[in-house]
């Protein structure tokens, strides 16, 4: 992750740019070397001499990239929608490959930071909302009709309801009881009990929850302070950045990170269902902290450019 970090920042973020399409196309392979050739379950990572590596983290940084890319080269043109053809193929191309894995966490989020990008590309705004419409029709088509993991979404809704339910989910169940006896400032490092016995995937999808109950309130409130802190500097470096491809990039990276940060601190709070889904930096998963730290090293090679005393004079020239 660190070794990611520090290349990302000092590689200039406009070669990775230029790069889009080379790095798009290895992500789409990776996305599509995940079907098995025979009749074996799906996997959603490859693995390889004791390594696994999930080609959808890749694919959410090689997009970002190439809607940058896209936005710079047609910024000034004049074409409407039609500009955006390439974009939108490489967008169904990828989600429908991800929603095959299936993994609609992942989906949902490429949805979401595809739209906020579009949004400050120029898109135009009346088609915007056929994005979240066709997310939802995906998604009921894939519970409801295929039955894709329908007993989640079914405990979700009980959950809702009563969350300690005997029919509510377990892992939320589990997971709240840990925020509840954490209190307001934990039973102590190594000290959690719910982590060894009770609470599911506690070094991944509930790893707030384990850190709750030993930190309580205070270490749950830093966490989000500095959740806060790279949205806040995510967008401050992309409102000095000296392009639109530097803007882009800096909203991107901030809101994939935020994004996926918020869906996991939902579902660890009851307020989402189970997704799978990483807490970016303090989940346990080598794909997930290679690609966060990336962005963070992008987002800081944005901010690098901007105060180069070069750079700093064009930008405000006339």
């Amino acid at each position: 992750g660190l070794v990611a970090l520090f290349a990302a920042y000092r590689l200039d973020y406009e070669i990775v740019v230029k790069l889009s399409p080379v790095l798009l196309i290895l992500a789409l392979i990776g996305l599509i070397a995940v079907f098995p050739l025979s009749g074996a379950k799906i996997k959603r990572w490859i693995g390889f001499g004791g390594f696994a590596i999930q080609p959808s983290e890749f694919f959410k940084i090689a997009l970002v990239a190439f809607l940058a890319r896209l936005a710079a080269k047609y910024e000034k043109s004049n074409q409407g929608v039609r500009k955006y053809i390439p974009a939108l193929a490489v967008i169904v191309t990828g989600t429908a490959l991800i929603v095959r894995e299936p993994d609609l966490g992942t989906t949902g989020l490429v949805l979401g930071v595809t739209v906020v990008l579009l949004y400050l590309s120029g898109f135009p705004k009346r088609y915007l909302l056929l994005f979240p419409a066709a997310g939802i029709l995906v998604a009921s088509f894939l519970v409801f009709v295929v039955g894709y993991e329908k007993d989640r979404v079914d405990s979700y809704l009980i959950t809702l309801e009563n969350p300690f339910d005997p029919e509510a989910g377990y892992q939320t169940r589990q997971s709240l009881v840990s925020f509840g006896s954490g209190g307001a400032f934990g039973k102590g490092l190594a000290n959690g009990g719910q982590k060894h016995l009770f609470l599911p995937a506690r070094h991944t999808d509930f790893i707030l929850s384990a850190a709750a109950e030993e930190g309580g309130f205070l270490i749950v409130a830093v966490i989000f302070g500095l959740f806060g802190l790279i949205a806040l500097s995510g967008y401050r470096i992309a409102a000095m950045s000296v392009n639109i491809e530097g803007a882009l990039i800096a909203w991107g990276m901030m809101l994939l990170i935020i994004f996926q940060a918020s869906i996991n601190i939902g579902v660890a709070l009851g307020l989402l269902p189970v997704t799978g889904m990483t807490l970016p930096f303090l989940s346990y998963g080598g794909s997930s902290l290679v690609t966060c730290s990336a962005g963070i090293g992008m987002i800081a090679s944005v901010a690098r450019r901007a105060r180069s005393p070069r750079r700093y004079f064009k930008r405000h020239k006339g």
